[in-house]
């Protein structure tokens, strides 16, 4: 991975359960940008809907997508957890996100339309009607 890659990454919440509703979506996406600012992640645009979300991370010299991926996962359910106790019990589980995650490297002419894509989940609703 050359430095100044940039990367549509996806991954859902537990069993796809429908987390990312309401102050929770505000939160988590706040919590998202945060944390990429924290640990020096490039994260260009951040996109969710009910049970899943959609990121756009630039890497840097030296960085892994694995290991951006697992920080923002990681901090960001710890802290969901920890600033919304009432979360985890309503959501009966403990932990926010699945293990996985689903990525694809974005040539340069496609970088506008997948930013879009990203950041416009909300216009796709249909799949959850």
């Amino acid at each position: 991975m050359s430095s100044g890659q940039i990367y549509h990454v996806w991954f859902a919440t537990k069993r796809r359960k429908w987390l990312l509703q309401g102050d929770v979506e505000e939160h988590i996406n706040a919590l998202l940008v945060e944390i990429a600012k924290q640990h020096g992640i490039d994260l260009r645009a951040v996109g969710t809907m009910a049970d899943h979300a959609h990121l756009l991370i630039r890497l840097h010299e030296g960085q892994s997508l694995s290991d951006c991926v697992h920080i923002l996962k990681g901090a960001s359910a710890r802290r969901i957890f920890q600033e919304l106790p009432e979360l985890k019990l309503d959501a009966h589980t403990e932990h926010f996100w699945q293990k996985r995650f689903g990525s694809k490297l974005v040539p340069p002419q496609a970088i506008a339309t997948v930013k879009r894509y990203v950041e416009t989940q909300k216009e796709r609703l249909e799949k959850y009607s």
